[in-house]
Formats: C-alpha cells, sequence, structure tokens
C-alpha cells in the first residue's frame, strides 16, 4: 500500500488528508491534519515540516498541492480549433488579457472540455501568479521533498461530491456546487461531471455570523447564479449542493434557492471527521483536499513551474543512472560468478586428468619409462636426421672463411649455427651452401654485425631455418 498526501494550501491553514492506496482501488483516508499558518504567509516551510512529522515520513511519499481557488483566475474560452497544437498557441495569446500581470509572471493550464461539434473547442483556462507556486515549492524544496502535482481546489470539490453523495443519478447532467469555506466561498458549475465555470465570493463561514456579511453574501451569490445558469442556454442547472463549512449557510440559504432560483437544494455532510477524531473543523471547507484523496483524474488542471520541472527531470534521470548502475553491478558480479564457475571446472577437470595419468602410470609399471626412452631413441633412428649427421654436413659446407661457434639443434624442431667471418660475402655464400644441400632447407641470416677484436675486423652471424 502507497502512502499519499494531499495538501491545501489557504491564507491562515495548511489542511493535510494522509491515505494510502493500491492500485486503482479508492484510497483509504488515515488521516487529517490541520496546521494553522502565521500572519507572514509566505514562510510555510515550518508548518509544514510539522505536518510531515505528524505523518512521521517525508521519503516515499507521493505528494499533491491543491492550491485554493482564491489564488488563482479561471476563465471559460470557447475557442476555434480542435487542434491541440493550436489551443495553446492561442491560449498563449489569450491569457495576457485575463490578468494585470506580465506574461513572465504568470503560470497558466487549461483543460479541454471537448468540441461542440460546429467550430469551438470549450476550455477551462486557468491562472495563477508564479510566485505563489515558487513559494510553495521553495518550502517544500527545503525538505527535500518534490510534489507530483499542483492542482485547484475547484475540481477537489467536484471528486469529493462524486463521492459523498450517495444518489449518483442526481449528480447528471448540469448542476450547481456552493463550497464554504472559513473567508471565502466558491460557486461551481459542473457539467458532464467536469468544471464548466466557477465564480469566487468573498465571504466565508467567518463572515456569515453578522447580518450585514450575510446580506453581502447573498447579493453576491444571487450574481453569481445568475452568470452561472446563463453559461450553458440549452442546458440549465436544476440542483445545487452545499459543501464545507455549511452550519450558518444552510438555514440562510435554502429558501432563497429553492423559492428565487427553483433550485433543489441538498447539503452535502463532511462525516470523516467522526471517524478520525478531528475537531473544530465547523468553519473550514475540507472538501477539495478529501476530494484529491478519493480520486484524480488524468485530465485535471495541474501547474508546472519550469524550476520543478527541471528538478523532477533531474531526479527521473539520477534514478535511472542509479538503476542501470545496479544493473550493471549485477551483470558484472554475474559474469564474474560464470567465469570463476568455468575456471572452477577446469580446475577440477585438470584435477582428473592428473590422477587418471598418475593412475595409468602406476598400472602401466615399467611400459611408461620405456616409451620415453624408445621417444629419445626416435631422434637416431634416422641417420639422415641425426644431430651428428647435421653437425658433418655443417663442418663439410663450412669454407675456411667461416668460423663456427655454437651448433643449435632440436630433433624435427629448429636448427641455427652462430659463427663470424671477415666478410659479409663469406656469410652469404655460406648461406647459399646450405641450401643447396638436401639436408638444410630455408636457411637464411637472422642477424650479421660488425665488430672490431684487438684491431681486427670481423662480422658475426647466426644462420637459421625459417
Amino acid at each position: 500500500m502507497k502512502k499519499k498526501v494531499v495538501i491545501e494550501f489557504s491564507e491562515r491553514w495548511l489542511k493535510a488528508v494522509v491515505f494510502t492506496s493500491s492500485g486503482i482501488k479508492q484510497g483509504s483516508v488515515t488521516k487529517i491534519i490541520l496546521e494553522p499558518l502565521g500572519e507572514d504567509v509566505f514562510f510555510i516551510a515550518e508548518p509544514l515540516s510539522r505536518i510531515f512529522k505528524q505523518i512521521g515520513q517525508k521519503s516515499n511519499l507521493e505528494v499533491t498541492i491543491v492550491l485554493s481557488r482564491n489564488k488563482i483566475t479561471v476563465r471559460q474560452l470557447d475557442l476555434p480549433s480542435r487542434n491541440p497544437a493550436e489551443i495553446e498557441s492561442m491560449l498563449g495569446l489569450h491569457v495576457i488579457r485575463q490578468v494585470p500581470y506580465p506574461k513572465e509572471e504568470i503560470v497558466w493550464s487549461y483543460q479541454n472540455l471537448g468540441f461542440d461539434g460546429i467550430s469551438n473547442s470549450h476550455i477551462i483556462l486557468a491562472i495563477v501568479h508564479r510566485e505563489v507556486l515558487r513559494n510553495i515549492f521553495n518550502a517544500f524544496m527545503s525538505l527535500n521533498i518534490l510534489p507530483e502535482a499542483m492542482t485547484v481546489s475547484s475540481q477537489g470539490v467536484i471528486h469529493y461530491l462524486f463521492e459523498a453523495v450517495k444518489e449518483k443519478a442526481s449528480l447528471g447532467g448540469a448542476f450547481l456546487v456552493l463550497d464554504i469555506d472559513y473567508n471565502f466561498s466558491e460557486l461551481l458549475l459542473v457539467n458532464n461531471q467536469n468544471l464548466r465555470s466557477s465564480v469566487v465570493i468573498s465571504q466565508g463561514a467567518e463572515q456569515l455570523s453578522g447580518e450585514e456579511e450575510k446580506n453581502k453574501f447573498l447579493d453576491e451569490l444571487k450574481q453569481a447564479l445568475v452568470v452561472l445558469n446563463n453559461d450553458i442556454p440549452d442546458r440549465k442547472a436544476k440542483r445545487i449542493f452545499l459543501a464545507g463549512a455549511t452550519g450558518e449557510a444552510e438555514p440562510l440559504l435554502k429558501d432563497i434557492l429553492e423559492k428565487e432560483f427553483n433550485l433543489k437544494f441538498q447539503v452535502v455532510k463532511f462525516q470523516e471527521t467522526k471517524l478520525i477524531g478531528l475537531k473544530d473543523t465547523q468553519t473550514l471547507s475540507l472538501s477539495a483536499v478529501m476530494g484529491f484523496s478519493y480520486k484524480r483524474k488524468k485530465d485535471d488542471i495541474c501547474f508546472t513551474l519550469p524550476e520543478a520541472q527541471i528538478e523532477k527531470e533531474m531526479k527521473q534521470k539520477i534514478k535511472q543512472l542509479f538503476s542501470l548502475g545496479i544493473s550493471l553491478t549485477y551483470i558484472f558480479i554475474l559474469l564474474g560468478a560464470l567465469a570463476l564457475l568455468r575456471i572452477g571446472q577446469l580446475q577440477s577437470y585438470r584435477d582428473k586428468l592428473n590422477f587418471r595419468i598418475a593412475k595409468l602410470k602406476q598400472d602401466a609399471g615399467g611400459i611408461y619409462d620405456v616409451a620415453q626412452k624408445a621417444k629419445v631413441l626416435r631422434q637416431y633412428q634416422n641417420p639422415e636426421q641425426s644431430v651428428v649427421n647435421y653437425i658433418y654436413e655443417t663442418n663439410r659446407l663450412s669454407p675456411d672463411s667461416i668460423t663456427l661457434t655454437n651448433i643449435n639443434w632440436e630433433w624435427q624442431k629448429s636448427f641455427s649455427v652462430r659463427g663470424y667471418a671477415a666478410q659479409m660475402s663469406n656469410i652469404s655464400s655460406f648461406v647459399k651452401e646450405l641450401n643447396n644441400s638436401k639436408l638444410f632447407k630455408g636457411m637464411q641470416a637472422s642477424y650479421m654485425r660488425r665488430r672490431k677484436i684487438k684491431g681486427t675486423e670481423r662480422v658475426d652471424f647466426e644462420i637459421a631455418e625459417k
């Protein structure tokens, strides 16, 4: 079972869900952690470190980051193309019109909701300031942890809803979701199980305790409902689900949503706190982190920092090199073992042969000694090939100008003579005489060297068979 962690970053809280999963099966939640942030939200390494201390490990974890919707700009676009490369090129031009930041200061991603069958592709574009991602990434790198993905909380809310709602038939077609967190709320339009549009409301559970804030919340909600209900002209949403911190909102919204907007109203209660023993979550929404612990789709929007991508690729390369090194080590060890085994087999075979030879010598008695003597005698059975004949013939052919100092002979293998002469021409003539003899064939001078001895000049030589 692989342990995974989903962490949501908001202004005041780090929300973490720890779960285990095996294969394609749904994860089993083992722990929910809430860690408060200090006043300076740019220093998140310390509270992040406390979360991993509670988890009990930092390595061998799959970490998913969730960015709260109020940190992200989400836009719906219709682009006249169905080619992925053309769509990305068009988005590169559209993105700078959506936020008041230079293109270098933002990171964007998108989800293609499909082609409308006529001319346009429906696109959900998400934009976040690069500094937000960099701050989070640096905090993780200070702990030597590389997150797997940086996702959008909106899609986590949808995943949670599809797990928490028992009547799956009510989730067909288009519907609305109102997820209330402690400091903001998000109204989502969902169609065909995908995020179609999203609006952030600046009031959350903490603001709904005052009458003035309640009225402001209702005004913004009504405006958002009108906008979202017109996003899909041919398919109006007929149901709204209330999730997150529902305590103050449920009695406030029920009549308004049912009577004024003719929406079926359903509250999605958060039950996991009872199972895990977590308290004080009445003003918080854990829908997004819980949703990504249940499910994550391949086409969910994910942000990628260039430095994070480089770090990930470097780790992947190091991992590949490490695996290659281990594989080569195993191969060398295997080859060494095979070589030692072969050497051992040859030594064993040699020992057996030596033992067999010794045994045959013992069994043969004096026959082996007789055979060795016969081998020596064979050198002399042919008079023409005897050493005496070689010496005689060499002395016979040697002229007076040649002095022989050494004769080397080995039966049926080699023959050579050494000596000296007054001139090199004498040596050449001697070589010619030897080759004309029937006994010597292929004789040639191996070397000739001129030197002086006691004032007399002479040429040393050696003549041998090829």
